[in-house]
């Protein structure tokens, strides 16, 4: 990704760098998300059915409510996603044990397959980081590991995490 040539440039070097990694982060995450969608699609499934079976834990049902949380859905749209993993008998909605008017979802022993074959297939693919050497796949994960912590601690706003390393 390019910076557009009729916007301002950033007013120093750091903010010019800052620019660069963001849009080229922007441009990775793409690829990573073309990646992941091409695996769902591989197993018949879209991203948002992936995540909710990725969501579940064999063995546990899962409250409607609290699944759509887990995904940041809202619970309305939730039951159309569902709806179709049950038509495939991916998932079974199950009366929850603590209140019978809650409904729970469970994977189904298909489900768990699917799943299961989905995570292995992805772990074997190493994608667009497939270029990158372990050592600068650890350099990423430290990088990325320090921009987490920053997102909790208070990021950017932050005023200690706004300085040069």
């Amino acid at each position: 990704m390019h910076l557009p040539a009729d916007l301002p440039y950033p007013g120093n070097e750091r903010l010019r760098l800052m620019q660069e990694v963001r849009l080229g982060l922007l441009e990775v995450a793409e690829r990573l998300r073309q990646n992941w969608h091409a695996h769902a699609a591989a197993a018949g499934l879209s991203t948002a059915q992936v995540n909710a079976l990725l969501s579940l834990t064999p063995g546990e049902a899962v409250p409607m409510r609290s699944l759509a949380a887990r995904l940041d859905y809202d619970a309305s749209n939730l039951s159309v996603l569902v709806d179709r993993l049950e038509r495939r008998g991916l998932v079974e909605r199950r009366p929850d044990p603590g209140d019978r008017r809650v409904k729970a979802l469970a994977l189904t022993p298909e489900g768990e397959r699917l799943r299961a074959t989905f995570w292995r297939e992805l772990l074997e693919d190493a994608g667009p980081l497939a270029p990158l050497a372990d050592s600068e796949l650890e350099g990423l994960a430290v990088l990325l590991g320090v921009l987490s912590v920053g997102d909790r601690v208070g990021g950017a706003a932050d005023p200690a995490s706004s300085g040069s390393r």
